[in-house]
């Protein structure tokens, strides 16, 4: 394949854009270890696309800047990082240090309706008791088997040997 007409082939700025196939993704990147000078023209061609949009960018407006500013100005979270001098009027760095939380999110609440906590609390009286009355009626049985294989066990086994 001739170098010269794989370049001008397009191939390089179609990867650069990202509208590449994978088969051509993967042939540029195989010419590119063949072919050191690739490297020059990717380069060459990346600085001619970055050109050819700051040519055609549009800028934004100017009352866009001064909007945003006077919203960063007005922000509710100013106070963490500069208190209000009431001598001047002017803002100073404040003297204390100041913590800010870098987890916000870690801090969130629930709240639950009382009726909730209620029937939770009931909840777990139940289950309680429902653990105790089965601990109770497990040793209970437990013990009524022992008396029950005392009873069918005759008195000649009761007896020790040698009587």
């Amino acid at each position: 394949m001739d170098l010269k007409n794989y370049i001008d082939s397009g191939v390089i700025e179609r990867y650069l854009l990202g509208l590449a196939t994978p088969e051509q993704e993967r042939e540029l990147t195989y010419m590119r270890r063949l072919h050191p000078i690739l490297e020059q023209e990717i380069a060459a061609a990346e600085l001619r696309i970055e050109n050819n949009i700051m040519a055609e960018a549009v800028p934004p407006p100017v009352q866009l800047k001064d909007k945003i500013m006077e919203g960063a100005r007005r922000h509710k979270h100013q106070e963490y990082y500069f208190k209000q001098d009431n001598g001047q009027g002017g803002q100073q760095p404040p003297q204390d240090p100041v913590y800010i939380n870098i987890r916000p999110g870690w801090n969130r609440q629930i709240t639950v309706s009382i009726w909730w906590r209620c029937a939770f609390l009931a909840l777990c009286v139940l289950t309680m008791s429902l653990a105790a009355s089965t601990w109770y009626l497990f040793k209970r049985t437990n013990q009524l088997e022992e008396v029950l294989i005392r009873l069918k066990t005759p008195a000649e086994a009761l007896l020790p040997a040698g009587r």
